[in-house]
């Protein structure tokens, strides 16, 4: 099942062999159906040999996560030998349990072809333009001078004189974009850059948010020099993407962290503190008796304590804190700038909120409780590694000593 939908071409390839392609796909290059595409030994031929190398080496950065997922431009070769342009939109997806690349590809002949055209003509750009699917905005310093219908809608208008009514596109910017707009802005109009490729959370007229792909480029308008923006509403593969990097990090069930997730920002945070001489301490954390329950009372209500020790946990953490499912019954809580004995006094109080909460067994209330090891940064802890085993050791000796314990490490 595909992740996105679309109406234009879809191709999801591993190191370029096809895996699945569909119809339109396929009749982007002059073929009859997917199935011509997927008896192709590798799709890079349909990439144009000067391109082939800048492919492989953006595929390759992206499935090693050393690059975002992001739009291109490529230009393709269709079975007659004929070269189109295409919009590249890529996604990582899993693919019977391996990663693979999606790629939804939008034929841009046309709209080449219609910018070249728009050049000569101002009138003809503008009446060219106002029906164009994608979104058109011209402006100076963010006061619109022109923008067409699709633009618009896109950011909630009705129509694009409600738009041009506006006195600044500012406020359709979230905050957090502004200085990169002033910046990109700048840049344009001084004849910095020939073109700049963004991407731009914004806020509709309703509230609520659309990201947008934004190409942005300087123009003659009525004499003056000005920027146009050429914009893709992308906010439906940007919740996707959002969706697929909270299911990478993010424990299923406890909603809280997994363990690669965790072990990453403990690394980063421990060469952080380290190096900036602050106090750090992680706390291990295993449930009491956990077995128990799932043999008394079945995994499904194992289930609902760990969904509950979970949406505890995060109540109970300052903003500066972070807790993961390290595997089965077993957490790690991480405390940045905390002395060893303020964790000790942050455990104790976690523990006994955790021991106060109690799940609905048929008549009968089910209460758990659970054992922690703390364990600080010292000068002689060289890694997270080091400080996790210390924290073990910690909870071990709390698993001799009984139940719902908070030990130190020494």
């Amino acid at each position: 099942m595909l992740l996105i939908e679309s109406q234009y071409g879809v191709v999801i390839h591993r190191d370029f062999k096809p895996l699945y392609a569909d119809d339109n796909y396929a009749h982007y290059f002059g073929y009859e159906s997917g199935e011509d595409i997927m008896s192709m030994a590798s799709i890079l031929p349909l990439i144009a040999p000067q391109e082939q190398q800048n492919a492989v080496e953006s595929y390759q950065a992206v499935m090693f996560g050393k690059e975002r997922p992001g739009v291109r431009t490529y230009r393709n070769i269709d079975n007659q030998g004929s070269e189109l342009i295409v919009l590249s939109v890529d996604h990582v997806v899993d693919w019977e349990g391996q990663p693979a690349m999606q790629v939804t590809i939008i034929d841009l002949r046309h709209h080449v072809e219609t910018q070249r055209q728009l050049r000569a003509s101002e009138e003809r750009y503008r009446a060219l333009v106002d029906g164009s699917i994608q979104g058109i905005l011209v402006h100076k310093n963010f006061r619109p001078l022109f923008c067409n219908e699709a633009y618009a809608q896109m950011q909630g208008f009705s129509n694009a004189q409600e738009l041009m009514e506006h006195g600044s596109i500012l406020p359709l910017i979230d905050m957090e974009h502004h200085p990169q707009a002033y910046s990109d802005n700048l840049q344009l109009l001084a004849g910095e850059k020939e073109a700049i490729k963004t991407e731009a959370k914004g806020i509709r007229t309703d509230g609520s948010t659309v990201w947008l792909s934004l190409l942005s480029r300087p123009i003659i308008w009525n004499g003056e020099q000005v920027v146009q923006v050429t914009a893709m509403d992308i906010t439906e593969q940007q919740l996707l993407k959002e969706r697929l990097e909270h299911r990478a990090n993010f424990d299923g069930l406890t909603n809280l962290l997994n363990r690669r997730a965790t072990m990453e920002l403990l690394e980063k945070q421990f060469e952080f503190d380290k190096r900036n001489g602050n106090d750090m301490c992680c706390i291990l954390i295993d449930f009491d008796d956990f077995k128990l329950i799932n043999d008394c009372y079945g995994h499904h209500v194992g289930d609902q304590v760990l969904k509950l020790f979970g949406k505890t946990c995060k109540k109970s953490i300052r903003k500066s804190d972070f807790i993961g499912r390290w595997g089965g019954e077993e957490f790690v809580m991480v405390l940045p700038r905390t002395a060893i004995d303020q964790a000790a006094f942050i455990a104790r109080r976690i523990s006994k909120c955790i021991s106060e909460q109690r799940v609905e067994v048929g008549e009968h209330t089910l209460s758990f409780t659970v054992s922690m090891g703390v364990a600080a940064m010292t000068e002689n802890t060289t890694s997270a590694e080091q400080m996790i085993n210390a924290a073990d050791k910690a909870l071990y000796q709390g698993k001799k000593q009984g139940k719902s314990c908070v030990v130190i490490a020494a």
